[in-house]
């Protein structure tokens, strides 16, 4: 058995339908993944440096007060790219440091 030929209106439906479908995968984005192999480093300022994947990160810590009857304090670092380091300034030193952790976003 043969198939049978198509018509001029359902051959020009078929053709668009795969131009279009030619195009959506020829925009889809590259893929990309959040950043790994993060550290931190704390002391005079705080930084995060992730060193994997391709989106950005930052550093994020909770600082307690020199006078503890002071609410803690809360730092963020500017958003990086993977292969530069976040920093945020950390004006009262390591041993004031609660809590320090990366946020990521791809």
């Amino acid at each position: 058995m043969f198939a049978k030929p198509l018509s001029k209106k359902r051959g020009a439906a078929v053709a668009v339908a795969a131009a279009a479908a030619g195009i959506m995968l020829a925009a889809a984005p590259a893929a990309q993944a959040a950043p790994g192999n993060c550290t931190i480093s704390s002391g005079s300022s705080l930084s995060s440096l992730c060193t994997s994947g391709t989106g950005q990160h930052r550093i994020h810590a909770v600082l307690n007060p020199l006078d503890p009857r002071l609410p803690q304090r809360v730092i963020l670092g500017n958003w990086a790219p993977v292969g530069q380091a976040s920093v945020a300034a950390n004006p009262w030193g390591a041993s004031y440091v609660v809590n320090a952790w990366t946020d990521l976003a791809d």
